[in-house]
């Protein structure tokens, strides 16, 4: 299975990768899976380049990982929209402190096929 794993872009110039992500990615490279990762974050790539990439690459699945606030939450809902904007989108799972409250909601605003909640 091709995965795409996203760093959104957090706004900020100091750069540190996400070490959740970091852990998913070496679970499903473990687990035999191709993992892909798009760091938005490092490059400040816009919500357009995504579109563009996902039309020339095919992936099986992707996943998009946020934290609780309110800009995370806007960032994630222009990535999603961008991935609800490529025809065969790949199936969306969306997990994180994030929507780990109210998956219900996350799952309407974002058409996210899946939530990965936290259990804390």
């Amino acid at each position: 299975m091709r995965v795409l794993l996203i760093a959104y872009d957090n706004d900020s110039y100091i750069h540190s990768f996400p070490l959740g992500l970091a852990y998913i990615a070496t679970a499903l490279k473990n687990a035999g899976h191709e993992v892909v990762i798009y760091n938005q974050d490092q490059y400040h790539y816009p919500e357009s380049h995504l579109v563009d990439y996902l039309k020339k690459n095919r992936f099986d699945v992707i996943g998009v990982g946020i934290v609780a606030g309110y800009y995370p939450y806007r960032k994630l809902l222009k990535i999603s929209e961008a991935i609800q904007s490529v025809t065969n989108r790949p199936f969306y799972m969306i997990g994180g402190h994030g929507p780990s409250p109210e998956p219900e909601y996350f799952l309407k605003k974002t058409g996210a096929d899946v939530v990965v909640v936290i259990d804390t």
